[in-house]
């Protein structure tokens, strides 16, 4: 355990890494706040959906277009801008909430604006990442503790969101978003990135597609990224459906249910973090999928939160185990010029394909119930474990050949 954060050790990515924690526990402060708003203003499972593809699907759009400025533009200057818009988005909900003027309008351009940054951001965002790296053999454990920021957010912000929805209000959430961004923002203009030369073609994001096409290993990547994404939309979905309707709770619950999934994805990323290797990750990335699966299903149907906090446990840390494992594998396959262009790929499986989900499932929910939903996508993320299953040796022998590759999907 003595080596889980040795990436730290590196001035750079330590400034950053705060830099990071403190905003992200801002924007799950917010998101959580904006997920309860939304059910508090419409009182409509379907509105859940639209609302979280509104605000998912500019990423699926413009990745291609954050992707293509990572390898051409400076990328640190790229994410402070993002950040700059995001903070306006945020001061702009925080006038709307303390006057008191949510509407369903408000909540669709507030989404788009802020799905649109994240889209030009997150590509940009994975690509910079070993820029401030600078021993590569942290890169792991690099990207494996930038897991770790999201996830211990995600853990902390929803169950401070719930308290300070209780305690302090709707407005003090967003408030608190805008200040955190200060600290993104600060750290990302005092670090020293290395000095990497841009070399992309003219061939934009078909330079990154063409190298999935002749690479199988990383293309089975991104297909088990996107339909993991897909089958775990429900729970990011209707989370407020079920502390509500279900739990019969309120801000709190949701905070808690949230926070339970958080704690297994923080779990996951301290897991990954530990790993000197990459031996075996392929098996891990079929298992998480089972795993993701099975506790879908027993979710369902079940009434008791005290049953539903462990199953979130489990589908928070098998998740993460699936994305950043993934990521790991591309991150160490990708060649320098292509790594912004086939990051933006990345993003659109997991992020982007999230809308995809959202609407599907919501528009589902309104005509089954939200508890069929989650056996259905259970039962696709158990076939997609089989599939991997299935696919792995073959994937493990085409990797073998390339030296920078060998050994990766063993």
């Amino acid at each position: 355990m003595k080596d889980t954060f040795r990436s730290l050790r590196g001035r750079d990515f330590r400034l950053y890494f705060i830099g990071q924690v403190v905003s992200l526990l801002g924007t799950w402060v917010q998101q959580v706040a904006l997920s309860w708003i939304t059910y508090r203003v419409t009182g409509s499972a379907f509105m859940l959906g639209l609302i979280a593809f509104s605000g998912q699907i500019p990423m699926l759009l413009l990745s291609p277009v954050g992707g293509m400025l990572a390898d051409r533009l400076e990328r640190r200057n790229i994410l402070v801008v993002t950040q700059i818009v995001s903070m306006a988005t945020a001061t702009w909900l925080a006038v709307v909430a303390y006057t008191d003027s949510f509407s369903p309008w408000v909540l669709l351009v507030s989404s788009i604006i802020m799905g649109a940054t994240g889209g030009i951001e997150m590509p940009t965002r994975q690509a910079f990442l070993l820029e401030i790296v600078h021993d590569r053999s942290h890169g792991t454990n690099a990207i494996a503790l930038n897991s770790l920021t999201f996830n211990g957010a995600r853990l902390v912000g929803p169950a401070a969101s719930g308290a300070i929805l209780y305690l302090a209000g709707e407005t003090a959430c967003f408030v608190i978003n805008v200040l955190s961004f200060l600290a993104a923002i600060y750290t990302l203009m005092v670090i020293r990135p290395k000095s990497i030369g841009r070399h992309a073609t003219g061939r934009g994001l078909l330079g990154g597609v063409e190298y999935l096409r002749q690479f199988a290993p990383a293309r089975w990547l991104l297909i088990t990224v996107a339909s993991t994404s897909l089958c775990v939309s429900p729970f990011m979905t209707f989370m407020p459906v079920y502390a509500k309707d279900v739990f019969r709770g309120g801000p709190e619950t949701l905070g808690i249910l949230m926070g339970a999934s958080g704690f297994g994805a923080v779990l996951a990323s301290l897991y990954l973090a530990t790993r000197t290797s990459l031996s075996g990750t392929g098996q891990r990335i079929a298992g998480a999928c089972f795993a993701t699966g099975l506790a879908s299903i027993a979710f369902a149907y079940n009434p008791f939160v005290a049953v539903a906090l462990p199953l979130l446990v489990v589908s928070g840390a098998a998740t993460i185990i699936v994305i950043t494992s993934c990521n790991m594998l591309l991150q160490h396959m990708v060649p320098d010029n292509l790594r912004g262009r086939v990051m933006a790929l990345y993003t659109m499986s997991f992020i982007g394909m999230l809308p995809v989900g959202s609407l599907l499932t919501g528009s589902m929910a309104h005509i089954t119930g939200v508890e069929p939903v989650f056996a259905a996508c259970g039962i696709a993320a158990l076939a997609i474990g089989y599939a991997l299953t299935r696919k792995l040796p073959y994937l493990r022998d085409e990797a073998r050949p390339a030296p920078s590759e060998k050994g990766l999907l063993s």
